[in-house]
């Protein structure tokens, strides 16, 4: 263990310090703790504003000096070296806060981009049962028609040579497909114009 550049007035109450905490004097560590506690607070608390967690990192560090007094380094004087280890204590629970903090952060839009993305894709499956069962309310020949109409993006006249019917027939079919299927939608409250239109 170093001590040095220290005051001669203060040369003795660290050395017996130390020497309390290499003999686990006890009663010498709780006088220390005491002398200084209320400073070593303070200091806390002007970084981390929260009592209970100011009160937890002073008990933290003077826990850590009674377990590893046999390996202090001193530069300077006692008091310095504990005012240095609660800014440092601090310091690294707000460093440790915010990590977590931005970690909850990403977590969060993650999980509610997670949540966009079911209701679109509920609300996605919601149109295409709905719009199964309106097409499965029309007669054979106007289903076809709709089909290859909507789906397969087929002009009226390719659609009426392909069926082997006329334009007129096709158009009809189509005019009786939407009117029943915007009539069957609108009886869910879906509004599917997109695909109507």
């Amino acid at each position: 263990m170093i001590l040095r550049r220290q005051p001669e007035d203060g040369r003795e109450e660290d050395a017996a310090f130390v020497e309390a905490i290499v003999q686990r004097d006890k009663r010498q560590f709780e006088i220390w703790y005491k002398k200084y506690y209320q400073q070593l607070f303070a200091l806390a608390y002007r970084y981390v504003k929260q009592a209970e967690l100011a009160e937890e990192i002073v008990h933290d560090v003077f826990i850590t000096i009674w377990n590893k007094g046999d390996q202090l380094n001193i530069q300077y004087s006692m008091k310095s070296y504990l005012f240095r280890s609660v800014v440092n204590t601090s310091l690294n629970y707000l460093k440790k806060e915010k990590m977590n903090t931005e970690k909850k952060l990403v977590y969060l839009s993650s999980q509610d981009a997670f949540a966009d993305e079911a209701t679109a894709n509920d609300a996605e499956q919601a149109l295409l049962n709905g719009l199964e069962e309106a097409l499965a309310l029309l007669p054979a020949k106007c289903r076809e028609v709709m089909y290859l109409s909507r789906f397969a993006k087929l002009r009226q006249d390719e659609i009426a040579g392909q069926l082997d019917i006329s334009i007129k027939t096709v158009k009809n079919h189509l005019t009786y497909g939407f009117h029943k299927i915007r009539e069957h939608m609108s009886k869910r409250k879906h509004f599917f114009n997109l695909f109507l239109f």
